[in-house]
């Protein structure tokens, strides 16, 4: 799932929560969900972070 599915699952669920018409085990279940999609989009984050910081290392040695 790309970051921005991941995001976007997360604000329905989101929205499903706020509405307050889920029962208390449906939002159990949906706030389950949303922190296994946080992690990942947490771990998304991170890679795209780690991939500039290396992009940008690769550009300094070229100009050097």
């Amino acid at each position: 799932m790309t970051f921005e599915e991941s995001l976007s699952k997360l604000e329905e669920i989101s929205a499903k929560l706020s509405n307050g018409d889920c029962t208390l085990d449906e939002s159990i279940a949906l706030y389950e969900q949303a922190m296994v999609l946080s992690r990942q989009c947490t771990v998304l984050l991170e890679n795209a972070k780690l991939k500039i910081k290396e992009l940008n290392e690769i550009e300094k040695a070229d100009e050097n």
